[in-house]
């Protein structure tokens, strides 16, 4: 059942995200044309052109990122708390269900909203800086095998599941904030508000202790340790405790839902 709640909330969401990328990537590929091929007119005119292109330009990419905000806050608000509530709850699945369906498709949305804006930046960027970044990224590669060894695939591996860690965080705190603002009776939306600031105040003093106790463990030696060991650790630690906020968040959320929902 999980499988076809991620397939429908994928389906609903796609018909938003899909036409903003390809505009994007439409809009980038022409203004690469008009750069490489400018147009044959006085200065002002191909100055004004080219600050309005700049700005449609800036505005795709920054309404795709608010965008990516918004349909997350919205899915998770209006399907599981708002009027759609009423029917998705009485199909036969349970809460937590519900939960990893909409982290899923908003973790994949807000993936592909980051590629295709890096993307659109590769298309539109000179030719000259273009080929100069295909040199740099193998040189940079081959340092990093060089200074980590036979532990680069590791450390790469762990900084992907770190990645994927903090989207997740970010996510469920908007999921449980919602879920709390929702238990207040009157100004919901400022409730969600206050509850994910003293959400996220809550997980950076959680860090702040994290840091501490990780310190106290290895601060003596830490100069000490190689390079590699030093990223080695800081990753794991930062794995532990994202792996300890999103676990917390989680069961915050599902409890809610499981015993405190209340669509009235």
């Amino acid at each position: 059942m999980l499988n076809k709640l991620f397939k429908y909330e994928i389906k609903a969401t796609a018909r938003i995200f899909i036409p903003l990328y390809i505009t994007l990537i439409i809009f980038s590929i022409i203004n690469k044309i008009f750069n490489t091929f400018p147009l044959e007119s006085g200065i002002n005119i191909k100055g004004l052109f080219g600050i309005i292109r700049l700005f449609i330009y800036f505005g795709l990419v920054i309404g795709i990122q608010v965008i990516t905000l918004v349909v997350q806050i919205q899915r998770f608000y209006k399907s599981l708390l708002g009027d759609e509530g009423y029917v998705m709850f009485t199909l036969p699945v349970k809460p937590w269900q519900h939960i990893l369906s909409k982290l899923f498709t908003s973790m994949i949305w807000i993936t592909l909203s980051g590629l295709s804006t890096v993307l659109s930046i590769l298309i539109i960027m000179p030719n000259d800086a273009f080929i100069d970044l295909t040199k740099a990224i193998p040189q940079g590669m081959s340092e990093v095998s060089h200074l980590f060894g036979s532990g680069t695939f590791l450390i790469i591996i762990e900084a992907i599941i770190f990645s994927i860690l903090c989207m997740a965080t970010g996510t469920l705190m908007i999921y449980a904030a919602i879920a709390l603002g929702h238990l207040v009776k009157k100004h919901k939306i400022l409730a969600s508000f206050g509850m994910y600031l003293g959400l996220n105040t809550g997980a950076q003093s959680i860090m702040i202790i994290f840091m501490i106790v990780i310190g106290s463990l290895y601060l003596k030696n830490f100069s000490n340790l190689s390079i590699h060991i030093q990223i080695q650790t800081f990753l794991l630690s930062s794995l532990a405790y994202f792996s300890i906020i999103i676990a917390g968040l989680f069961i915050l959320t599902k409890y809610i839902l499981d015993n405190k929902l209340n669509l009235e």
